[in-house]
């Protein structure tokens, strides 16, 4: 999968939480429901922290999350439903933009959720905020783009539903796998990795990282199509623009 198209994806969720809202706002005051759809605008943050709790709160089977890591230093950094949804037996999936890692308080909460038992994984594909519940219903954050007040949206949707949930599963499947060891070490790629990322950033050809880390260029090769894979990248020269822009690298 492309970097570019699973970037496409995660924009057109919040481009059409945007269309969603604005459609609602002509027709009602902040509910919409139909026989296939109930949807309702959250327009205050404290409306946002209650929703999301609340979501939490009602899961049975799991919840499903796009962190791009964006959020005032206000907001509140970790639900404060998720320990008592934990020992409910709900599976946490979570993908997380490498923004998390600029912000102290944010690593932190995203640390104490893996030790927890959260499944993390990091993308650099991420442009907004995602929270499924039990694959039916949905926080949908705003872009950011348009000039209404409103936050999010919040939707159930059987005819949606399907389409948010792929959108989910493309993006954590092609997402950087990484293991609770790496998260509490705070080092999401091993050292040769990271050599890797930095030498093609740099726009080395894979010969010269073989003899830069004392390897076949089979090996490097090998582990360029890892890397690859898991930032969704469709080329070594693609990869190496992506770990040139993003924090993975300076780690």
């Amino acid at each position: 999968m492309d970097a570019d198209v699973l970037t496409s994806i995660s924009q057109q969720l919040a481009s059409w939480a945007d269309s969603l809202r604005q459609e609602c706002g002509k027709i009602a005051p902040s509910v919409l429901e139909s026989a296939n759809m109930s949807m309702r605008i959250i327009e205050s943050r404290s409306d946002l922290v209650e929703t999301f709790n609340n979501v939490i709160d009602r899961a049975v089977h799991s919840i499903d999350a796009l962190d791009c890591g964006s959020r005032s230093d206000q907001a509140e950094v970790q639900s404060s439903a998720q320990p008592a949804a934990f020992e409910r037996g709900v599976r946490f999936r979570v993908v997380y933009d490498p923004m998390v890692f600029d912000r102290p308080d944010l690593t932190r909460a995203m640390l104490d959720s893996v030790r927890q038992g959260e499944e993390a994984r990091v993308s650099t594909n991420i442009s907004t905020r995602l929270l499924i519940r039990d694959k039916e219903e949905f926080i949908i954050h705003s872009s950011g783009s348009s000039s209404r007040s409103y936050l999010a949206v919040q939707l159930s949707s059987p005819v949606l539903a399907e389409f948010i949930n792929d959108a989910f599963t493309k993006i954590w499947e092609t997402s950087l796998q990484v293991s609770n060891r790496k998260f509490e070490s705070g080092t999401l790629l091993e050292d040769d990795e990271v050599q890797i990322l930095r030498l093609l950033a740099a726009g080395q050809k894979d010969e010269s990282v073989a003899r830069v880390l004392g390897v076949s260029v089979r090996t490097v090769q090998r582990k360029i199509q890892t890397l690859q894979r898991s930032f969704g990248a469709a080329s070594r020269f693609q990869l190496g623009a992506i770990s040139a822009r993003h924090l993975l690298v300076g780690q």
